[in-house]
């Protein structure tokens, strides 16, 4: 295999490289004209409101020693609530930001999200068996922008790149590379319903070492800042200030749960499989019930994921098994609309047909399967926008916010029996180029 980069197609290049650059000007020029001054959240204007609100601040606030999941915080810094419970290692992460003047970190951190979306084009083509070309770097890149969720993270500043492609490097590296994989891992752990059910799945997988390496690092570099926060929060008693740090992400979950886009009977965002039960029982369900369904919902991939490791049948991040792994994540436990562009590895593969595992499966069948993959990155009437627009009834309204939950669910079922009815291992000729 070359090791330079190749063209492909040129005309697809082309297409590519013009898609990507208009969605990218046509994103940021929406960031500069809605661009949310910091302070109290105002719908109409949300540029760069999560990379204020979820980086910006609650890092320069953990720099000066203040909890950034308290009330204090909320009230003494521009900010429209306090943080929910992210680890607060991926703020260590963003410190070289929180240190610099507010808008030359917005336009360095643009500039690292764009980066990021190019890296994850080059991964999922890569995986998918198109490593190094060029022509499919640029169209992968420019479907992440124009995706629902990939346009929205550019926009408000969100971390999502960051896990998506920590989330695929450490499926990727899982069995093959742990210590690797358990770095990406720490990063993938800044978010529980990102490090739960991965953390399951992968243990199902086999990826024990990984998973052990990483849980280590996960702890230590959240550690590190929560001692931090504590021994200012405590009047000198590192056991009392640890206390009410917990005490403070307590509050903030329930603030958090309390937002409309949070809540599964009125959230417009939410693609999970429980959100869509909620939704149409009206019914919101307690904390307990969502560990309980993410378990429910977990145990056949898993089964299917231990069964294919026994009969050496792990393809990888874009072959069955990551589309197993990922699809499951998204069904299993809460996960929002900007999160479906997990599926774009997946997506990718069984469009490109390049691995031996997908090109057993018809075309139609395929664009099948790929179309009902990509339904919540595409969905944009499930919007806030479109739905406002529409003024459509309370159950068009449960219709257009479901699909996107159904969809995945249904893309579940599918890979799960795929892996099931697989017998013998595939030649894998996906694998991303070292």
């Amino acid at each position: 295999m070359s090791e330079r980069f190749q063209i492909g197609h040129r005309g697809v290049a082309a297409i590519g490289g013009i898609m990507l650059l208009l969605g990218l000007g046509a994103t940021a020029a929406r960031v500069v004209k809605q661009y949310q001054t910091p302070g109290p959240f105002d719908e109409a204007r949300q540029g760069m409101c999560d990379f204020h609100n979820g980086i910006y601040f609650p890092t320069r606030a953990l720099l000066a020693g203040e909890s950034p999941y308290g009330a204090r915080y909320a009230s003494e810094y521009p900010v429209a609530r306090q943080i929910p419970f992210f680890s607060p290692a991926i703020l260590v992460l963003h410190i070289p930001l929180a240190v610099l003047p507010l808008h030359v970190a917005e336009v360095l951190y643009f500039l690292i999200s764009i980066g990021l979306v190019i890296v994850t084009g080059a991964v999922c083509a890569a995986a998918s068996g198109l490593p190094r070309r060029i022509d499919a770097i640029l169209v992968i890149s420019a479907a992440i922008v124009f995706a629902r969720g990939g346009h929205i993270t550019l926009f408000d500043g969100y971390f999502t790149f960051e896990l998506m492609l920590a989330t695929f490097l450490a499926i990727h590296w899982g069995g093959r590379k742990p210590f690797c994989a358990a770095l990406a891992l720490v990063v993938v752990s800044a978010k529980p319903t990102y490090i739960i059910p991965l953390g399951f799945l992968m243990f199902a997988r086999g990826n024990y070492k990984s998973l052990s390496i990483g849980a280590v690092l996960s702890i230590l570099a959240a550690a590190g800042p929560f001692l931090w926060l504590a021994s200012n929060h405590g009047g000198g008693d590192l056991v009392t200030g640890a206390k009410d740090i917990v005490r403070q992400i307590q509050e903030s979950q329930e603030i958090h749960r309390g937002m409309l886009d949070e809540s599964p009977v009125h959230s417009w965002t939410r693609i999970d499989l429980l959100s869509v039960i909620a939704k149409w029982m009206q019914s919101a369900p307690a904390e307990k019930a969502h560990l309980a369904v993410m378990l429910a919902l977990l145990l056949p991939p898993m089964a299917v994921l231990h069964r294919r490791r026994r009969q050496g049948l792990d393809d990888g991040v874009a072959g069955i098994t990551g589309a197993i792994v990922i699809t499951s994540m998204l069904v299993s436990l809460y996960h929002q609309s900007y999160d479906a562009v997990l599926m774009f590895a997946p997506a990718v593969a069984v469009l490109a047909g390049a691995l031996p595992q997908w090109r057993r499966i018809g075309v139609p069948q395929r664009i099948g399967l790929a179309a009902l993959m990509l339904v919540p990155a595409y969905n944009y009437l499930s919007t806030r926008m479109f739905l406002n627009r529409l003024d459509p009834s309370l159950e068009m309204v449960h219709v257009l916010t479901s699909v996107n939950g159904v969809a995945l669910a249904i893309v579940l079922g599918l890979v799960c029996l795929l892996g099931v009815r697989a017998r013998r291992p595939p030649e894998f000729d996906g694998a991303m180029s070292s």
